[in-house]
Order: C-alpha cells, then sequence, then structure tokens
C-alpha cells in the first residue's frame, strides 16, 4: 500500500502520552492540536481506494441492529419510540405519511463519538476539550466525520462466536465477562489474518443472538438488574497496545460496551505510574478502553453491531475482509449515531 495511506505514522505506544500535561496514554496533538477526526485520519484516499479492491461480488450485508432494540435498553436510557404521522387535512384525503423518531444514540447499533467519553479524572475529552468548550457544535462533532465521507475502508471480523464453537469455550453474553485478548491472537494466527493502518475492526461476541432468543419479560428484567453485567473485550495495557500497533481507524462489536461491563468494577485497574512500556494506573470512573480510545486517541468505537448475516457470509466466502461504508447522522455537534454501515463483498 503506498506510503501516503498512512500521513501520521502512530509512534510508539511506549512514547505515550504524546501531551506530558495531559491524562495517562492520550496523543494528542498528532493530527493538530484543532483536530476532529483522530484516527480517522488514516482513512485516506489512498487506504480507501485500496480497501475498494475487497469488493469482488458486489454482495452486501447490512450491520446495523433495528433501532428498536434492545426493546428495553440497559443504563437506565430510553427506548425507542415511533410514530406515523398522516398528512391527510379536513376533507382533502391524501395518501401521504410522515414518521416521527424519538432515540437514544446510545440504544441500537451505534458510534460512539468524540463527545461521549472523557477522561474521568481529568475531565478532558479528545485534544484536551473540556465539558465547557462542547457548548460549542463545532468542536469534535460526530458531523466532521461525515464532512469527511464516513468510516470507509476495509473491514475485518473477528468472530470470537465461532471460534469459541471451534475451540469448545463457553459463551456467556449477560455475564461480566472479558474476551482474552490471548484467544484473539489465537484467532488471528488460525485464520491468518493481517491489519493494514486504517482497518475497522469488528468482533463478534454473540450479545445480539443471545439478546433475541429471550422472551420479552427476560428482555426487561435484564435491563432492571443492579449490575449492566456484559460480555466485552478486557480492559488492559494489553489491549492498548494492540490496538494501538493495529493501525485500527475505527473499533466495534456487537457487544454494549465494546469492553468487558460495566466497565467501572473490581476488574478495573489499580495503581498509578508507567512501569517500563506498561501504565498502572488508577482509571478513575472506569472505563479504560473507552478513556484511552475516545478521549485520547480519537478512535470511534462501536457498540451492538449486528455481526450475525456477516459472519455467515464470511464463513461462506472463506473471507475475514470485506469493505466497509458507515455514514453517521450529520448532527452539528453530534455526541454518537445510529452507522448506517453496510459490508460489501
Amino acid at each position: 500500500m503506498p506510503s501516503s495511506a498512512v500521513p501520521h505514522p502512530r509512534p510508539p505506544f511506549s512514547s505515550l502520552p504524546l501531551d506530558p500535561t495531559g491524562p495517562p496514554g492520550n496523543a494528542w496533538g498528532l493530527y493538530g492540536t484543532s483536530d476532529s477526526l483522530g484516527a480517522l485520519n488514516l482513512l485516506t484516499p489512498a487506504t480507501v481506494a485500496a480497501a475498494a479492491t475487497e469488493i469482488k461480488t458486489g454482495e452486501r450485508v447490512s450491520l446495523d441492529w433495528p433501532l428498536n432494540k434492545p426493546s428495553y435498553p440497559s443504563f437506565d436510557r430510553n427506548p425507542f419510540e415511533s410514530k406515523i404521522v398522516n398528512r391527510s387535512k379536513g376533507e382533502q384525503k391524501r395518501s401521504v405519511n410522515d414518521d416521527v423518531l424519538h432515540f437514544n444514540t446510545q440504544c441500537s447499533s451505534q458510534w460512539d463519538g468524540f463527545r461521549h467519553y472523557g477522561y474521568q479524572k481529568a475531565k478532558k475529552y479528545y485534544n484536551g476539550h473540556t465539558q465547557k468548550e462542547l457548548e460549542n457544535p463545532g468542536v469534535i462533532g460526530i458531523d466532521a466525520w461525515v464532512e469527511k465521507g464516513g468510516i470507509v475502508g476495509r473491514g475485518i471480523l473477528l468472530d470470537y462466536v465461532s471460534f469459541c464453537e471451534k475451540h469448545s469455550l463457553a459463551l456467556s453474553a449477560f455475564t461480566s465477562t472479558a474476551i482474552p485478548l490471548s484467544h484473539l491472537c489465537e484467532l488471528i494466527a488460525e485464520q491468518n489474518i493481517s491489519f493494514r493502518a486504517g482497518d475497522i475492526l469488528f468482533l463478534r461476541s454473540g450479545f445480539t443472538t443471545a439478546y433475541e432468543r429471550l422472551s420479552i419479560d427476560e428482555q426487561k428484567a435484564l435491563a432492571e438488574r443492579p449490575s449492566p453485567d456484559f460480555i466485552g473485550l478486557e480492559a488492559t495495557t494489553g489491549v492498548l497496545r494492540w490496538i494501538w500497533e493495529s493501525g485500527f481507524a475505527a473499533v466495534a462489536s456487537d457487544a454494549p460496551s465494546f469492553e468487558r461491563a460495566p466497565i467501572a468494577g473490581p476488574h478495573t485497574a489499580k495503581g498509578g505510574q508507567w512501569k517500563g512500556e506498561a501504565w498502572e494506573g488508577e482509571i478513575v470512573g472506569g472505563g479504560l478502553l473507552h478513556q484511552w480510545l475516545l478521549g485520547g486517541w480519537g478512535l470511534p468505537i462501536g457498540e451492538m453491531f449486528d455481526l450475525e448475516a456477516l459472519s455467515k457470509k464470511c464463513a461462506e466466502l472463506g473471507r475475514s475482509s470485506f469493505f466497509v461504508s458507515s455514514v453517521p447522522l450529520k448532527v452539528p455537534g453530534g455526541v454518537a449515531s445510529p452507522p448506517n454501515a453496510v459490508a460489501i463483498f
């Protein structure tokens, strides 16, 4: 791939934080102090053109879960509401309808933008922005991504469900379970997967399938649990290093939090200093991956993507890679958005 595909190669993981006055792990200033794209800067025209060679058959697979799922959202969020409005007035009977939608952008499939989660102790968002600065809709809103063409490039599926089935490993989508990096490395080796700078990662954990199997009463009970326990990627320094060094432009999964949930709990790291090349620090408020990826690197996190049809198509074609196009809602100062994503083979 042409070197121009990577305009700002990532410095070594051990060089973080780039801004010594900022919180642990930050890469503030890597793409300029006024940057709103973060790792999406890796999606250059050359990167996208190279990704387009993934299109062989023209088959397309939606990656969006329906907006009304989950029917009872966790984390005390409001459910999706839809209302159809017939435009007939008086004696004029017209066959015309509008619809009005109300939804929290953190429900169903979503991209987390850089306004969603910051460093909890420092109270800073990507590139050091404060909550006060976010009153300006021109500051690190998700609309900046859309202005540059969205999240478009080469997608890679890591099908952890299939890996577990192959190795007779139990999966529990509704418990606070960590997907070990060691398992992913084994999966990657077995399938001979290699990454390129600007790849978009998709991790299948089986959450959406498990949720669809629940009765309505069970779905409601799930949302009412005292702790939102869900499967997710382990939140460790090793995972952070792997994501950084793999060169991903964005990461996503079918789970509610991408990282193990709750993102603040007994499994959250403790400590407070660099030791060698590993950070051992107190993660105030939890969310190690959320803090470093969103607040530190400007790397979008996708959650509750529907990866079931994608998994089947990848297995059918014997592939792990594909072209992906995702254009979020162009909301000025947007915090998050449905992905409107499709994989093309």
